[in-house]
């Protein structure tokens, strides 16, 4: 969510440059930011068009003034209702798989308790009030915002649930003082996930190496990769029943999103830190060295990865490839000759980064199989495929 507020903050007619853009969510006031991550979630329609209910009522639309704020001019267009105006909840795991959550949190620690880590700058300062709020709840008005209560006291714990029921995954770490993590684990998951998207991957790397291939044996196949979608499709809506998870997955998105953000430059906290560095990785790790956690060893691919998976899964999800002759959209990077006005945009450069840094992240090769799964057509209800 973070990164399309500031892809918003760049387009016309304002032209704001990036960096420019990334210095005034970094400096702003954390209630303007939870009140335009309100906004997203109000404009989003999450329950569909009138005559079903917005998330804010008129009352607390009134009360709240989603006209104003820092950012109310970067309301998503009412035009996309029904679309999330956010990343894929897949874009949070990978990134949470980094330990970027829980090394700031340690930094925000040292910081509030006392001097260890220096005096922070005033801009850091402001990163400090912005991350306790927006990760961990800190005089919160916006009581939603975390989806934490009493019921559901850890905003960590919300994310592992949710990673459990989409993906039927768990993080590779436990809490930030090597405990085993403790969260409620949903008896419906995706079980299968992880062996039906590594066969995706695999077929279209398939498609990918064949692309420009004109003499040689062409082993890509439409049908397989657009039923292997699918069943990755239906397996992922399963969850998200009544857009269940949505709420969840915008809460994931932003705390991620700032985590990203904290450390896609060399930003005045970073500064502060003595972690000046070129990657968000080698920034990381050299703040984990100054709070005693290091971060996840294949943290580079995994921040590499984290956009391209975001839009990778969001098209699958989307159900743009509903059928054999459109499974093109997920391996080629341009439309195939005489596509109709209007046809879907590909992704497969995004593609291609997923298998690379996926590879990368898990030490698997995705560029050979073993055994390859049997997909079946479904003959159950789709929304239902993938409960166990």
């Amino acid at each position: 969510m973070i990164q399309q507020l500031i892809d918003r903050m760049m387009a016309p007619p304002s032209n704001m440059s990036r960096d420019a853009a990334a210095a005034i969510v970094l400096m702003c006031d954390p209630f303007d930011l939870l009140l335009h991550m309100e906004q997203v979630w109000n404009a989003f329609r999450v329950w569909g068009p009138p005559p079903n209910p917005q998330p804010a009522s008129p009352a607390r639309l009134a009360f709240l003034r989603y006209d104003i704020g820092a950012f109310a001019p970067f309301i998503p267009d009412p035009s996309l209702a029904g679309v999330p105006q956010w990343d894929h909840l897949g874009y949070s795991y990978v990134l949470e798989n980094t330990r970027a959550i829980q090394i700031l949190r340690r930094v925000l620690r040292e910081y509030r308790s006392g001097e260890g880590l220096g005096i922070p700058s005033i801009a850091t300062q402001r990163w400090l009030e912005i991350t306790e709020v927006l990760l961990f709840g800190a005089a919160n008005p916006l009581a939603p915002w975390l989806s934490t209560s009493v019921i559901r006291p850890d905003p960590e714990a919300v994310r592992r649930n949710a990673y459990w029921r989409l993906f039927g995954l768990d993080l590779a770490f436990g809490t930030d003082d090597n405990r085993p993590p403790a969260y409620d684990k949903a008896t419906h998951a995706n079980a299968s996930f992880i062996q039906v998207f590594e066969e995706l991957l695999f077929e279209l790397w398939q498609a990918i190496t064949n692309v420009r291939n004109t003499s040689g044996v062409n082993a890509s196949d439409d049908d397989r990769i657009f039923r292997i979608a699918e069943a990755l499709r239906f397996a992922l809506r399963a969850r998200r029943q009544n857009q269940l998870l949505s709420r969840e997955e915008l809460v994931a998105a932003t705390a991620l999103g700032w985590a990203e953000l904290t450390l896609s430059a060399n930003t005045p906290v970073v500064e502060d830190l003595v972690a000046n560095a070129t990657s968000p990785y080698e920034r990381l790790r050299m703040i984990g060295e100054r709070v005693g956690l290091a971060p996840h060893s294949r943290s580079s691919a995994l921040f590499s990865m984290a956009g391209d998976l975001s839009r990778f899964l969001r098209i699958v999800e989307s159900g743009v490839v509903s059928g054999p002759e459109l499974a093109w959209v997920l391996y080629l990077e341009q439309p195939p000759v005489g596509s109709p006005p209007g046809a879907a945009s590909p992704i497969g450069a995004s593609s291609r980064r997923v298998i690379t840094e996926w590879a990368s992240a898990t030490g698997k090769d995705l560029k050979t199989r073993a055994k390859p799964i049997e997909m079946r057509p479904p003959t159950r209800p789709p929304l239902l495929v993938g409960a166990r």
